[in-house]
């Protein structure tokens, strides 16, 4: 490189190096200047703002509206509990229970106890030529009665549905206003004040408060049969109201069958405080019944349809109206709860058969029980106790059946059925998931039958008797095992003591049973074992001669058999979850031994699949 060129160049870099140290110095001139003046510049912001602070006036503070906001904690109802309640309450029973879903039921037909109780082990439940009366039967009980039912006590929400002489109509049972169904299979209803054979049965209202709006269900099917039902409920603060009235006919598969039912079922509840609680109860029923009557086996062979000659000709049927006004008024006061109960049922019945039956009775109930859960000696322990008195009162006439049409007077009798009944049951819980159960039932029955006209002959009889039950139930996670020895009783009622061979005993007997419930996964089950020895049980037979039915006291008999019913998820969900979609078998199996030695064995089994989403019910 030339000589001059190196020294442009050496100096063009003394230059520039030259105004970078100027730069530098310039910038460190100013950030010393900054650093030194920087509190009196803070200073002088500090003064012109509180001078531009002291210039403003302050606005005054805006008040806003005051802004309310309420919640109304859900009511629970002390009358009427919920499927879920009673099926808390249900299983501290040592013994078999279950709790019936109405949404079971309502997948089909609801007409008939044979609709209601599909699938329920131990309920045998057989309609009478299609009918509403049927043949309802727990373990045996009562399984000859094919009308006015006996061997079981029905409830409404807890109120007994049976008349003073323990019989009672399957037309005052409305599926359709029931929220979910109670039972009690053998002597396992001691905490209801039930010791007969076949336990106990509680059809649980719907309420305004747990169903509000309109509900509507139209059924119609094969020979004539339709049923229509309107129901609705409404909730105003502290009150509720439901009604439901339903429309049925059918004219049935034999001739002479023909149905016309007609149910009126209203309750109004009101919620005195959170712990007293009042419900009234009003039923209204109308029952048209014609009656086909039985046929031989060659009448069957020839014509099934056809109705027995006599039943025509004396237009035989079986027709009544029912009306009946009850209240349950529950009271809780710490850990303990008092239930009263009371109603009034009157019934008109017009019964041709091979006479007229014209009855009109009146039956009143007073009712208390007492419920304690404090603790005893530092365990969780329970005790129930009551008493329950009821009365009938019977004008019973009989008169010549022209054609179905009253005749002359044959007989006329004034009946009075009298009970007052007593219980008490307690459930001490020792530890480690064991709970010891103790009680009895204690009772005095009259039946008194004044003959004022016709043949018979006046009779007061009276009943006594005590059950004792002792049992035991361990809770484990997900399961329980349970057993228990009771005692039964059951006297007759009128129907009994007036036939022809005069069973005027009352049934008495004692029940061994052990079983098990509970869940694993998406299996549930339930199933238990059992055997009754029976001294002079309440049977119906048939005169070979005559053809009349008549009811014995039969000396010894026994009743054994086992329980078996399950549900399974096929969608493998748990039932502790709440999944959106579930695909469930059900499945019941009961295995019945009774009569005498030796015994007849009848099985039967029966399963389901539905589809169960929460929020559009269940689909079959």
């Amino acid at each position: 490189m030339p000589l001059g060129g190196l020294i442009h160049r050496r100096f063009a870099w003394r230059v520039r190096a030259v105004e970078l140290r100027a730069r530098l110095d310039s910038l460190d001139f100013k950030l010393s200047l900054y650093v030194k003046y920087s509190p009196i510049i803070a200073a002088s912001l500090c003064g012109l703002s509180t001078l531009h602070a002291q210039s403003v006036e302050p606005e005054p503070p805006k008040k806003l509206p005051d802004l309310v906001v309420k919640a109304e904690r859900e009511r629970r109802s002390l009358t009427t509990p919920t499927a879920e309640e009673s099926r808390k309450e249900l299983n501290k029973t040592p013994g078999a229970v279950e709790v019936v879903d109405a949404e079971r039921f309502l997948q089909g037909r609801a007409s008939t106890v044979a609709d209601t109780f599909a699938l329920s082990p131990g309920v045998f439940a057989q309609s009478r030529f299609g009918s509403d009366e049927a043949r309802l039967s727990i373990r045996g009980s009562g399984l000859q009665r094919t009308f006015h039912g006996r061997g079981i006590r029905v409830m409404q929400d807890g109120v007994p549905l049976n008349l003073a002489d323990g019989g009672f109509d399957f037309q005052a049972l409305e599926p359709l206003a029931t929220s979910h169904i109670d039972v009690w299979r053998g002597a396992n209803a001691l905490a209801y004040g039930s010791s007969s054979l076949g336990g106990a049965i509680n059809y649980v209202s719907r309420t305004g408060r747990t169903d509000p709006g309109v509900f509507s269900r139209l059924e119609a099917g094969s020979y004539g049969y339709f049923r229509g039902t309107l129901a609705g409920g409404l909730t105003s603060g502290s009150s509720d109201l439901y009604g439901s009235f339903s429309h049925q006919t059918q004219n049935g598969f034999r001739n002479h069958a023909e149905q016309s039912n007609q149910r009126l079922f209203a309750n109004f509840g009101q919620q005195l405080t959170e712990d007293a609680e009042t419900r009234f109860y009003l039923s209204t029923v109308h029952s048209d019944s014609e009656l086909p009557g039985n046929l031989f086996k060659r009448q069957i062979e020839l014509d099934p349809r056809q109705a027995a000659p006599a039943n025509i000709t004396g237009d035989q049927k079986r027709d009544f109206d029912l009306l009946r006004i009850a209240n349950r008024t529950t009271l809780r006061n710490g850990d303990t709860t008092y239930e009263f109960a009371a109603a009034w049922t009157h019934k008109d019945l017009d019964h041709p058969i091979f006479q007229v039956i014209d009855q009109n009775s009146n039956d009143f109930l007073l009712g208390l029980t007492v419920t304690n859960s404090s603790p005893l000696f530092g365990h969780e322990n329970q005790i129930r106790g009551g008493v329950l008195y009821t009365v009938g009162l019977t004008d019973a006439a009989n008169f010549v059946n022209v054609g179905g049409r009253r005749g002359n007077l044959v007989a006329n009798a004034d009946q009075v059925a009298t009970n007052l009944e007593g219980f008490i049951e307690e459930q001490f819980t020792v530890g480690n998931g064991f709970t010891l159960i103790a009680g009895a039932t204690a009772a005095w029955n009259r039946r008194d039958n004044d003959q004022t006209f016709g043949p018979g002959r006046d009779y007061a009889l009276d009943y006594t008797n005590v059950s004792p039950k002792v049992g035991f139930r361990w809770d484990g996670p997900a399961m329980q095992v349970y057993g228990n020895v009771s005692g039964s009783y059951e006297p007759p009622s009128f129907s009994e003591t007036l036939t022809l061979n005069a069973a005027r005993e009352d049934q008495t007997g004692t029940t061994l049973e052990l079983g098990t419930r509970g869940e694993y996964g998406p299996v549930r089950w339930d199933a238990s074992v059992y055997h009754a020895e029976i001294k002079d049980e309440l049977l119906a037979i048939v005169d070979p001669l005559t053809l009349l039915t008549s009811t014995i006291n039969a000396n010894r008999t026994t009743h054994s058999g086992v329980e078996f019913g399950g549900e399974l998820d096929l969608l493998g969900s748990s039932w502790q979850e709440t999944p959106d979609h579930r695909l469930v078998l059900r499945s019941a199996w009961p295995y019945q031994s009774e009569g005498h030695r030796p015994c007849s064995q009848r099985p039967a089994k029966g399963a389901s699949i539905s589809h169960r989403k929460p929020a559009a019910g269940y689909l079959p």
